[in-house]
């Protein structure tokens, strides 16, 4: 039933947000339907699949209910960004599946039956999600707990609300719809096949080696003078080569951070405080509750030994007594003052045994209690403990008697530690926790040694309110006096300011270098006309304006875009046809050393290489010579070949093929293994094409 009280609370919460999110549907959707122009499709549409309008509305209650499911999973309220992003990923990849594989699962007959599902949440096959959810986790020993599920799904029933049935519901639905996507994958790798012609193909090219001599002319060596390059050639070149200069949409801006920084009266500001608060520090009788209200860091109740307490405290704990005040003193940019709370002999380690009885159904501990302490009474009259933990307890470790092995204070609950490091080898303790009612036996404990408890009262120096708005006057006079894109040079000149870029931002991209969360400066860019001066930005600590100075669209580039690389191929290209003439004026029949005497060229060789080998030892990547060398005759000079970084001559001295023979075997199954795991992601990506899926997500994130 405790979890049960967490699923109460934190689905309150969602079944608030979700009415919210509805009636906010309902609005938008009166203003819709009556013409209004608040709306309109376009802007509430967060996606098209298969010309089914997907609202805004619509995505952002299915991200609610998924962010709620793994608060209750991992058993937490907070929620980071990262984390949230992942999270909105798989509720677009979840709308994917529905919108695009459904109509293919049930086409090809693939479901997922009762009594396969019991298999994977009871039986013998238990799902993986299953057994990562924190709340089906033993907390004692961290390991997944059989009797925590059906537990839950007895207890389940005892909600009223029927809040606990529908997030339950909810998890049965992604379990089932993962099972059915997985039988699908399997069916298109079973179905694809490595010929045997494919194996040997594979065999050889992975491990024929070749050994060549060759004479090489590079690009480089050509100086630029030799070739002219007029303005028609590299409009010829862009028209002929365009499918080479597709591109992503993507920006280019320039911008200048304020950072805010502390100033001096922050830093006396802070120093001044901590003056203050070392008189009442020293007098106040209730430490522990003081610490927790002023302290940045709070109370850390841990004992801790001499040795492992920071460095300026280490000599001064070694005379202290309990209520002893040391400081105020600087670490970094915190100001300190540390007080010994308590002091105590304690073991590095404790060994412990236990059976814990969960609340009933109606989430009372009262006949838990009752249990526990009839067992106390038991085994404090000689009643084997680890026979009454096979017998009564509840968890995983009732197989082993309740052992709970070897642990450290802080890899237990507070409550539960508290009462082995400070109880005694032998002592027998009932305690009680948001699992249940313990029974507790301390079997061991390791040495014991001087440990302290101390608080620390710390405050860190920031910018104050003061500061902050010192920054953001310099940010605003830069942004009002500079406010178009062609001052925004001059502006950094007479500011003394530095010029940060950030190029090739995408439409999804959510960081850039140096500055904290900056999603809405790249939503900005794509709203935003070549040029524009932005907004004041604030990110973190830093005030940020930008200038945007590129824009790309989806497509074809401009040749203005991407001239410079269009030139640069155009002369690769004339200094190749400049080598070939070269090459073509001598005798390609003499031998490989005349004609590298002619030339003016050494020869040089290469040991080992093979067809499939991404680079060539000596003369890098040339898929050109790779692609040759299994078409010539062993002693045979090849024609001039036409490389990336120049022009070549090659001659085989050797064709090495393998000495053992092919292990079909493990060549079809590193093959079969590589084809099934593209297999059902290309798939995916065929069924997506068809579905026209138009993503309008970066808009609204």
């Amino acid at each position: 039933m405790a979890t049960l009280e967490k699923l109460r609370n934190r689905l309150g919460i969602l079944v608030a947000a979700v009415i919210g999110l509805a009636l906010l549907a309902f609005i938008l959707g009166d203003f819709l339907s009556s013409g209004s122009s608040l709306f309109s499709k376009g802007q509430n549409e967060i996606a098209e699949i298969n010309g089914k309008s997907i609202s805004y509305q619509d995505f952002a209650v299915r991200l609610e209910i998924a962010v709620e499911n793994y608060k209750r999973n991992a058993e937490t309220n907070d929620v980071d960004e990262s984390t949230y992003q992942t999270i909105r990923n798989q509720v677009w990849s979840n709308l994917l599946n529905q919108y695009v594989m459904q109509e293919e699962f049930a086409s090809l007959g693939i479901s997922c039956s009762s009594e396969e599902f019991f298999d994977m949440v009871q039986g013998t096959n238990i799902h993986p999600q299953i057994k990562s959810a924190g709340i089906f986790q033993n907390k004692m020993t961290g390991e997944f707990d059989p009797a925590l599920v059906i537990r839950f799904l007895k207890n389940m029933q005892a909600d009223q609300t029927g809040q606990t049935q529908a997030a339950w519901r909810d998890f049965e639905k992604e379990l089932i719809d993962n099972r059915i996507y997985t039988k699908y994958q399997n069916l298109i790798s079973k179905g694809l096949f490595v010929t045997s012609s494919e194996v040997d193909q594979e065999y050889i090219e992975s491990n024929r080696k070749y050994r060549f001599d060759y004479i090489s002319k590079r690009y480089f060596a050509v100086n630029d003078s030799l070739v002219r390059i007029e303005e028609k050639e590299v409009q010829e070149y862009f028209s002929e080569h365009q499918d080479e200069f597709k591109q992503d949409a993507s920006r280019d801006i320039s911008y200048v951070t304020f950072d805010v920084v502390a100033s001096d009266q922050d830093r006396q500001n802070v120093e001044t405080w901590i003056q203050d608060q070392a008189i009442e520090f020293k007098r106040i009788e209730t430490a522990k509750q003081y610490i927790r209200l002023n302290s940045d860091s709070g109370f850390d109740p841990q004992y801790y030994k001499p040795g492992e307490l920071e460095e300026n405290l280490q000599q001064w704990v070694d005379s202290a007594k309990v209520g002893s005040v040391f400081g105020p003193y600087l670490v970094g940019d915190i100001w300190k003052l540390a007080r010994i709370t308590d002091i105590k002999e304690l073991p590095d380690s404790v060994r412990a045994s236990h059976i814990v009885i969960p609340p009933d159904q109606n989430n009372s501990l009262v006949p838990a209690l009752a249990t526990i302490d009839s067992l106390k009474t038991l085994v404090e009259n000689g009643a084997d403990f680890a026979a009454l933990a096979k017998e009564f307890g509840t968890d995983a470790t009732k197989d082993k008697g309740g052992d709970l092995d070897w642990f450290k204070h802080e890899e237990m609950i507070p409550e539960f530690s508290d009462s082995c490091f400070f109880g005694h080898k032998g002592d027998i303790i009932s305690l009680t926790s948001r699992f249940g009612v313990h029974l507790v036996k301390i079997t061991d404990q390791g040495p014991a040694s001087k440990k302290l408890q101390i608080g620390i009262l710390d405050r860190r120096i920031e910018p104050g309110q003061v500061t902050y708005q010192a920054f953001y006057t310099a940010a605003s006079k830069f942004a009002s006096t500079y406010n178009n894109g062609e001052r925004f040079e001059e502006g950094i000149t007479e500011m003394n300011l530095t010029r940060r870029i950030a190029n090739n931002l995408s439409e999804e991209d959510r960081v850039i270098s140096g500055l904290e969360s900056p999603r809405e400066l790249i939503r900005w860019t794509y709203k935003a006309k070549k040029g524009d001066l932005s907004e004041i930005f604030e990110f973190g600590n830093r005030y940020v304006v930008a200038r945007l100075d590129e824009v790309r669209e989806a497509g074809t580039a401009t040749l203005d875009q991407v001239y410079g690389e269009v030139e640069n191929s155009v002369r690769t290209q004339k200094k190749a046809d400049y080598l070939l003439e070269m090459f073509s004026s001598v005798d390609n029949t003499k031998g490989l050393e005349d004609i590298g005497v002619e030339l003016k060229e050494t020869i040089k060789n290469v040991e080992l290489a093979s067809f499939n080998a991404s680079s060539i030892p000596g003369i890098g990547i040339e898929p050109a010579i790779s692609a040759v060398l299994s078409s010539i005759p062993e002693g045979q000079v090849s024609d001039p070949i036409i490389g990336k970084n120049g022009v070549y001559l090659i001659r085989t001295t050797a064709i090495i093929n393998p000495e053992q023979a092919i292990d079909v075997v493990a060549t079809r199954t590193r093959l079969q293994q590589s084809l099934s795991s593209r297999a059902s992601y290309q798939a995916f990506q065929a069924l997506e094409k068809n579905a026209k899926v138009i993503d309008k997500r970066n808009k609204f994130y």
